[in-house]
């Protein structure tokens, strides 16, 4: 199973590569941008891994590979978030989840480096704050691509979107922060319990 996870990323990541020329050779400038974006950010574990020797576990790898295909080809380029309008709040759940578990592993290996004993509540808030800290930020980006810069479809068409945006953000965030509070209370079993543990023990 994981031979074909890596076979279809390899994929993934070669129509990035296909789309980002299809773009620039119509100088879509906007669309050369957002393509960059995300070639950078799904080949984010790679980066870590090599300059800061961070390893991410393969489930997150997976995640982030298949999360910025949703963004891009299915949400810009198939238009599925004009064709369905809980495509956006689906995306933003998973980046809160996604961004919430990577906190909670970042918060181990660092905790584990120095040697320091941090209780399962500050930890859990401090991986729930800085998921929502992200989601800030990127409703700030979002309001900054419509405003100076031209696209097909706002990021940001409403307050009301943004807010429900936000919203969806805080429920992923602080579900992920409950489970991973058993974890580190209680070392509870579990899918996100072994992504943590996973992360945490592969870089201790």
């Amino acid at each position: 199973m994981r031979k074909v996870f890596i076979s279809i990323i390899t994929l993934i990541r070669l129509s990035f590569y296909a789309i980002l020329l299809y773009e620039a050779v119509h100088k879509d400038w906007t669309g050369v941008f957002v393509v960059l974006q995300a070639i950078v950010i799904s080949f984010l574990p790679n980066i870590l891994k090599r300059y800061f020797d961070i390893y991410t576990p393969f489930p997150l790898r997976v995640g982030i590979v298949f999360f910025m295909c949703s963004t891009l080809v299915l949400g810009e380029i198939a238009d599925f978030y004009n064709m369905f309008w809980w495509w956006d709040l689906i995306l933003h759940l998973v980046a809160s989840v996604g961004i919430t578990l990577i906190a909670f592993i970042f918060l181990r290996i660092f905790f584990n480096r120095i040697e320091l004993q941090s209780s399962a509540l500050f930890s859990t808030i401090l991986a729930i704050s800085t998921s929502l800290a992200a989601a800030v930020v990127w409703e700030i980006y979002e309001f900054l691509i419509d405003t100076f810069f031209t696209t097909d479809t706002p990021m940001q068409p409403s307050n009301t979107d943004t807010m429900t945006d936000l919203i969806v953000s805080v429920v992923g965030a602080v579900a992920i922060g409950f489970f991973g509070y058993r974890y580190l209370k209680w070392r509870t079993r579990g899918v996100i319990s072994k992504v943590i543990h996973d992360g945490a023990a592969r870089n201790s």
